[in-house]
């Protein structure tokens, strides 16, 4: 029993349908599940992998869909022209698009960024089609300049390039089938009533078919399988291995505009907008359903069910399991200030002991001390005697213009000599030791400007010696 799929349908009265392939006993039918009328014109091409649609029309813009959800994503409006092309990676990392303005798009699927624009793909001129390997490594493009193109899609620009023109005239510049086999050892051209068949290993052209009829697509089945729609209804399978027709069958009254393949299902659609699902076999080809959308179909594909590892059924599961409360939230590095007057306490949650050795070098005592509170103590009236010894009244005096205030500030007096600088200290003697440091850096700056000064002193002297012993010179020599 395959898995049933979606059939989504491109038409040229610029709709989007989808039709849902259902399995029930051996009996298939074909349920439409959605018409969207987002698009301004025609609709050209549809792709589609995992849970990404895109479709391409002739109003110069792409729409994107979400199949999950069965809504609109988004529009990408980065052509001016025709948009001929929509191709997705085989991972779905990537959309490809192509123009008739004559450039190539790379857009990362996901977030919907454009990584890369080839401005001239071919000179300018419109692109035709586009194919990607397999691998998704390398891609393929044709255009109105007769060239086919291959690109490198992992350094990001084109590998080589293959004029068509010598061998297919002015057809070269109109073909609009191009594909890779499944296992991409091999890919096909298709212009009017002819078919080239290209080798990887060969570097050229492997087969050539022909057949009575215009060609108007193509689909491989197997590696070396294809299934040929034509102008006149007729569905045709060739054997590219042994060069010999298998099977033929009229599929329509009118030309076979696209088809697709899923195991042995093959979905063929006409002009006249009927979609047929066909079961295909080695001698024969049976009809299973048959739908008619009321339109003109102009491109094809198929949805396959996605089902991603963190679906709807596994993200309630995962919700009723109850978590233990230890396990749910990680104990992060918070901190709690909490201020009193002017004291400020800083405790954190997450780090509250502190190492054994940095207290023992601290207090200078044992790791393993018995009362943790008289070492704090001892700690506290040792700093508080060692900032007595500094500042002291038993201190050399030293001269100093700097003076005290009865509220203990320090001022700058020009006329008074130097005198002692003292800083008070109160009587809980909880001085900090950032006013300790900065009153000795004061005290030092002012040592600096009185050694200054005294220099200043001795060279004004000099000076007014010096003009004082010109000045009696001169005196004498007038006499």
């Amino acid at each position: 029993m395959p898995d049933p799929f979606e059939i989504v349908v491109g038409t040229y009265e610029q709709f989007l349908l989808g039709y849902k392939v259902n399995n029930i006993v051996n009996e298939y039918k074909m349920e439409r599940t959605f018409a969207t009328h987002n698009h301004t014109s025609s609709v050209r091409s549809v792709a589609s992998d995992k849970h990404y649609l895109a479709s391409g029309g002739a109003d110069d813009s792409v729409y994107l869909y979400d199949m999950r959800y069965r809504i609109e994503s988004g529009r990408l409006m980065h052509h001016n022209d025709t948009v001929n092309c929509v191709a997705f990676t085989p991972e779905a990392s990537h959309l490809f698009t192509c123009s008739n303005d004559g450039t190539i798009a790379a857009i990362k699927c996901g977030n919907w960024q454009m990584e890369k624009h080839w401005q001239k793909a071919h000179k300018g001129l419109g692109v035709n089609t586009l194919a990607i390997h397999p691998t998704g490594k390398i891609a393929l493009s044709t255009g109105a300049d007769g060239i086919l193109r291959t690109w490198n899609l992992i350094k990001g620009r084109q590998a080589y390039a293959t004029n068509l023109v010598p061998r297919l005239k002015l057809d070269a510049k109109n073909v609009n089938i191009l594909k890779w086999s499944p296992n991409g050892e091999k890919y096909l051209l298709a212009v009017n009533q002819r078919i080239d068949v290209y080798s990887v290993e060969l570097a050229g052209i492997g087969s050539e078919i022909k057949f009575n009829a215009k060609i108007v697509c193509v689909e491989f089945l197997r590696d070396d399988l294809i299934a040929v729609g034509l102008e006149n209804g007729q569905i045709k399978f060739y054997d590219l291995e042994k060069s010999v027709q298998t099977l033929e069958a009229i599929a329509h009254d009118t030309r076979v505009k696209c088809m697709a393949f899923k195991d042995d299902l093959l979905v063929t659609a006409s002009s006249s907008g009927e979609i047929k699902l066909w079961r295909y076999g080695k001698h024969k080809l049976r009809m299973l359903q048959n739908v008619n959308c009321g339109a003109r179909i102009t491109c094809l594909s198929l949805a396959m069910p996605y089902k991603s590892l963190y679906d709807d059924a596994t993200i309630k599961a995962e919700e009723e399991v109850e978590v233990p409360r230890k396990n749910r939230f990680k104990i992060g590095q918070e901190v709690i200030v909490e201020k009193e007057e002017n004291d400020w306490e800083i405790s954190s949650i997450s780090k509250k002991k502190k190492s054994k050795k940095k207290r023992s070098i601290e207090e200078g005592q044992d790791s393993n001390a018995p009362d943790k509170k008289k070492n704090k103590s001892l700690l506290k009236k040792k700093k508080s005697e060692d900032l007595d010894t500094i500042i002291s009244d038993d201190a050399p005096k030293k001269r100093n213009r700097l003076s005290e205030n009865e509220n203990g500030n320090v001022t700058w007096n020009k006329n008074k000599r130097r005198k002692k600088r003292s800083i008070p200290v109160e009587e809980n003697n909880n001085i900090p030791a950032k006013k300790l440091k900065s009153a000795k850096k004061s005290i030092l700056e002012s040592k600096e400007i009185d050694n200054q000064d005294v220099l200043r002193l001795k060279r004004k002297k000099d000076t007014n010696a010096e003009e004082s012993g010109t000045i009696l010179k001169k005196k004498k020599k007038k006499q």
